[in-house]
């Protein structure tokens, strides 16, 4: 008896925005850039963010990757 495979094609869509890389100014087309350093002044390693009522917190990992969590 032999079985018949299908192939199953996905679409691999990203849901992270583009990391957009610019040297010098601190102004981007979709904004300023702050640097995580400067968030995370007094050696914590997270931060409370209101937006539109509802509180998000943006927490920096062991591994040095930024997490936001509702």
């Amino acid at each position: 008896m032999v079985i018949e495979q299908k192939k199953v094609q996905t679409a691999v869509t990203s849901l992270a925005p583009r990391i957009i890389r610019q040297e010098g100014g601190s102004e981007t087309s979709n904004g300023r850039t702050i640097n995580s350093k400067e968030l995370f002044t007094d050696g914590s390693q997270s931060i409370l963010i209101e937006h539109e009522g509802t509180i998000y917190c943006l927490r920096a990992t062991k591994f040095g990757k930024l997490l936001i969590t509702k």
